[in-house]
């Protein structure tokens, strides 16, 4: 018996084995998820637009401790802009993002942290946030910026704006581009995806970086609309519903808090941020903590398949979840990659040959004309050289690193020594100018300046202001302008002139790749569109994405306001009721975007109805090209023309008096004040242009804003409608009421409202093909708006049989056959029927269906039984077992009644 309870127990325990294997499950974490770590951060792990569907070890570790989901998720948000701040779940958030805050770094400590932040795995160049262009990663003040994405002037006043979490790094020409423009979809918004032409997706980006610094640093009066940094609640749930979170965001997120110690909870649980203003969660959104809908947990992933380095390649450990449907995969444990072993020419471990030594630009010991040079520098201080593009950076020539993106620059031999240009779509000869105040590097249809050669120092010079001058630079600088002979410390900071095809007769310094012939750049153009705001014109940007050359055109009106219940629906700006207003218009000078001419002779800007031009005119230079202020030479004319001003405001704020001083010079009929930089005239009567007639000293301004009385009508009756933008909604998108304005005078009356769409009306359910016997069929069901259906499976039916019918009978010594057959199919089954056994009720030994003999030649009835008896015993702890065998006769039977 004890045997038979051990043996017994055992199976019973291997049952309960087998039956849990289908069950058992294997969580990925921090041993599976390895962090590329130097000992003082965590680089960034991500990648752009892969969607985040589970939360990193660091995020699971921290909401152990700070709070998880449905902790959180249980408080109450708000339902407006004035309500969510006074939340519990507000309040809750900002306190846990601010007591996680350990570290609050400086804005200097920015400059060396975006290697780590925005830098994937510790290795190449940083990703500019908007375009994702490469840039860095160590910094360089004329590569790129620090971002603020929650721009300064819209209430950072302290340690909010040093946040890592909140600076992104970009390329300079994005952070002048977005200036501080507040976020939206609207027309004068900022479309975060401009830069990249639609490449990446930063909605959802800039959307969840707005929640931390509205919630973290309580920044909530100036959040909202186009003074402040997001547009409406309803873009922000739009954004970040239509580009959820992606493995860079939570990437950076672990890097982040490896830095100061706090994470953007929005990033790792972006419903909360539907919670916050009363908002529903979207059906299956995807995010990183599967709560709104991605139900797959990932907590099934594989062992890992390693992916060993190449000599080019990073090695890595790809995990992949194997839940049923779900097949997300992430990458961790990194490897870099090895390089490249060579000997005698070729790798050892890949076999690939040993790049020939690249042919190094060579620059001229003596110049011929009509040659096509490439004007370069080499500088010390970066370790490599610059060459010019015929462009301008300021007040200097901009550079470029490759001698192929440098432009074609011709020596002209005339009286006296030499003279530069090049073909920028006319020639233009290039000028070093003294103003009186500054040396100037410039461009010009005539020549002004006549250079000699300098054999030693291989490179031209001329005079001016009694010194001689050279075309360079100096310390970290890397444009090109007039270098002085006080300033000048080395031959590196001087220009020569480059040879394009490595044939140079000297100089031999080193500096980038040059083995193709450059040629003049064939642009390829990409457009941006600035949109046209109420008060301020749109206009397109257009950029090559080669060289860098840029213009703009298409300049449209601004659209005017849109007023409901006496408030601008787009700008919020009050309507005026009755008798005069004054309006304003401004035009800026922080980018060329408003220049429509610009030559020697001429520059004219034109925006919102406001037109500047400035003629060169008696001055001794040719106008100024573009800086921010803007400049307007002495001896120069100035025409500002606004039709009707009554007033015009200069911001000079902050600018040395002697740039300020001849905006005060105004003619008759008008007067000029200055209050700290902000110059204000008056005119006596409405007039149309002011005029500065040979300008007494160089002037500058930051914009220029110019008001004009404007008639507004009496308050209108409305008695006459008309409803415009109407959309209907549509399975896939939402659709609008339209906004019903007054006929009469413009004026919404009602600003109408969103229809939610997205969602397919469908149908009762009906049968498609009908299931059989045997076969599964199908139903359908379509929706009512559109061609979208859905089907589902109608299980196979049962057989229904008749009864039993026999095919062949049963004999005595062999088995018979019967069959049933399915009433509604082909489908039939059989069993067979046993044999039925002589019979022999007289005992004479014949069989009474068959007439077979069944008696032995002795007369005895051989029909056996087998009697089998096992036995089992356990003899001394040793367990034995028996078979018996027993062949009964049945007459032993029969003997025995």
């Amino acid at each position: 018996m004890n045997f038979t309870k051990r043996s017994l127990t055992l199976l019973l325990v291997l049952v309960l084995i087998v039956s849990f294997i289908p069950t058992v499950t294997f969580e990925v974490g921090a041993a599976d998820f390895s962090y590329t770590y130097d000992g003082k951060y965590i680089y960034n792990w991500g990648e752009r637009g892969e969607s985040a569907t589970f939360l990193s070890p660091n995020a699971i570790t921290f909401y152990e401790k700070w709070g998880t989901y449905s902790e959180l998720s249980a408080l109450s948000g708000g339902t407006s802009t004035s309500t969510a701040p006074t939340s519990t779940l507000y309040k809750e958030l900002k306190s846990i993002m601010t007591s996680a805050h350990t570290y609050i770094n400086s804005y200097a400590d920015n400059k060396n942290l975006a290697c780590y932040t925005d830098c994937q795995n510790g290795g190449g160049k940083i990703s500019s946030f908007y375009s994702g262009k490469g840039i860095g990663p160590d910094w360089d003040s004329n590569e790129w910026n620090r971002e603020h994405t929650w721009p300064n002037s819209k209430g950072l006043e302290g340690s909010d704006e040093n946040d890592i979490m909140m600076i992104r790094p970009t390329a300079i020409s994005e952070n002048s581009t977005r200036g501080n423009t507040a976020y939206g979809k609207s027309s004068g918004y900022y479309n975060p995806n401009s830069e990249s032409n639609g490449q990446y997706d930063l909605r959802g980006d800039v959307a969840r970086i707005f929640l931390y610094v509205y919630v973290r640093w309580g920044n909530t009066g100036n959040a909202w609309g186009s003074g402040g940094v997001m547009e409406s609640i309803d873009v922000l749930i739009e954004w970040m519903t239509e580009d959820p979170v992606d493995t860079w965001e939570l990437g950076r997120n672990d890097s982040v808090q490896s830095i100061t110690g706090t994470r953007n909870v929005f990033v790792d649980y972006p419903e909360l941020g539907f919670l916050l203003f009363g908002r529903e969660i979207p059906d299956n959104y995807t995010s990183p903590s599967g709560e709104g809908g991605n139900k797959c947990d990932h907590n099934n992933f594989d062992s890992g398949v390693v992916v060993k380095p190449t000599c080019t390649a990073n090695g890595y450990t790809l995990y992949t979840c194997q839940t049923a449907g779900c097949g997300y995969s992430y990458k961790a444990n990194t490897v870099l990659s090895e390089g490249h072993s060579y000997v005698s020419g070729t790798c050892s471990v890949c076999g690939a040959a040993e790049p020939a030594a690249p042919v190094k630009p060579t620059y001229v010991s003596t110049p011929e004309v009509d040659v096509a040079y490439r004007l370069g520098l080499f500088s010390t201080e970066k370790g490599c050289e610059y060459f010019f593009n015929g462009n301008m950076s300021g007040y200097y020539g901009a550079t470029d690193t490759a001698i192929t993106n440098g432009i074609d620059v011709f020596v002209e031999s005339v009286s006296g020594g030499y003279r530069l240009y090049f073909n920028n779509g006319s020639k233009q000869y290039i000028n070093l100018v003294y103003t009186g105040t500054h040396y100037n590097f410039t461009f010009s249809t005539t020549a002004s300046s006549t250079f000699t050669w300098d054999s030693a120092k291989a490179t031209f010079a001329t005079t001016l202001n009694g010194k001689t001058c050279y075309i360079g630079t100096y310390g970290t600088y890397v444009t090109m302008g007039v270098l002085t002979s006080d300033k000048y410390n080395a031959t590196d900071y001087v220009a020569h002139l480059y040879v394009t095809d490595g044939s140079g007769t000297g100089g031999g310094n080193t500096g980038g790749d040059n083995t193709d012939t450059p040629t003049s750049c064939e642009h390829n153009y990409s457009a941006v569109v600035t949109a046209p705001g109420c008060t301020t014109g749109g206009y397109t940007t257009y950029t090559c994405s080669k060289c860098g050359d840029s213009y703009t055109g298409n300049n449209t009106a601004a659209t005017g306001h849109s007023y409901s219940g006496g408030v601008c629906i787009s700008c919020g700006a009050a309507k005026p009721q009755g008798g005069t207003s004054e309006t304003t218009a401004e035009i800026g000078f922080d980018s060329t975007a408003n220049r429509t001419v610009f030559n020697a002779n001429q520059q004219v800007w034109v925006a919102n109805g406001i037109t500047i031009t400035n003629d060169k005119a008696a001055s001794n230079n040719d106008v100024a090209d573009f800086s921010n202020p803007a400049r307007f030479y002495a001896g120069s004319n100035l025409t500002i023309e606004f039709e009707g001003m009554t007033k015009l405001v200069i911001d000079c704020t902050g600018l040395d008096s002697k740039y300020v001083s001849s905006w005060l010079n105004v003619p008759a009929g008008a007067t000029a004040t200055n209050n700290g930089g902000i110059i204000t005239i008056v005119f006596n009567e409405p007039t149309n242009s002011i005029t500065y007639t040979s300008l007494a000293k160089q002037s500058r301004a930051y914009s220029i804003t110019a008001y004009a009385e404007v008639t507004v009508p009496e308050s209108c009756e409305h008695t006459s409608t008309v409803v415009v933008g109407a959309t209907p909604a549509t399975c896939t998108s939402d659709g609008h009421t339209g906004i019903t304005k007054c006929a009469d005078c413009g004026e919404v009356i009602d600003a109408g409202s969103p229809i939610r769409g997205g969602k397919h009306s469908m149908g009762d359910w009906f049968v498609s093909t009908p299931a059989t016997c045997g076969t599964a069929g199908e139903e359908k069901r379509e929706c009512a708006n559109c061609d979208h259906f859905e089907t589902r499976e109608i299980p196979a039916g049962e057989h229904v049989f008749a009864d039993w019918r026999a095919i062949n009978a049963a004999t005595c010594t062999e088995d018979g056959l019967e069959r049933r057959d399915c009433d509604g199919c082909t489908h039939y089954e059989t069993r067979p029927i046993a044999a039925v056994g002589h019979t022999d009720e007289n005992n004479d030994g014949v069989c009474d269906t068959c007439g077979v003999s069944i008696t032995t030649d002795d007369g005895n009835d051989n029909t056996a039984l087998v009697v089998i008896i096992i036995v089992a015993a356990s003899v001394g702890g040793v367990s034995l077992a028996a078979v018996i065998f027993f062949i009964l006769k049945k007459r032993f039977f029969q003997s025995a009644k």
